[in-house]
């Protein structure tokens, strides 16, 4: 699976700190219809945090999540499903 964030949760904390870690972590992800073009299927998500302090400047912290086509079959409810952040990325 390619993923897109590079960042490890602690990686993610020693940035920018738990407090916006843990706020990204109770934000809905939302499909970013990414085409991924090295063969893998799964679909990709995201939720992103504005840093916006002084300590950190003005960054965007994003989680990705993926899918399998095969676990979104005839889903109509996504939070039966398990979400967990594949990485991180800041920018």
């Amino acid at each position: 699976m390619s993923t897109k964030g590079t960042l490890t949760r602690e990686q993610a904390i020693q940035a920018v700190g738990i407090d916006l870690v843990s706020k990204l972590d109770s934000i809905n992800c939302e499909p970013t219809n990414r085409v991924q073009t090295d063969g893998d299927d799964s679909v990709e998500y995201s939720s992103s945090v504005e840093t916006g302090n002084e300590e950190y400047g003005q960054m965007t912290l994003t989680a990705y999540y993926y899918q399998s086509p095969e676990d979104l079959k005839g889903v109509e409810d996504l939070s039966g499903l398990t979400w967990t952040v594949a990485g991180y990325e800041l920018t």
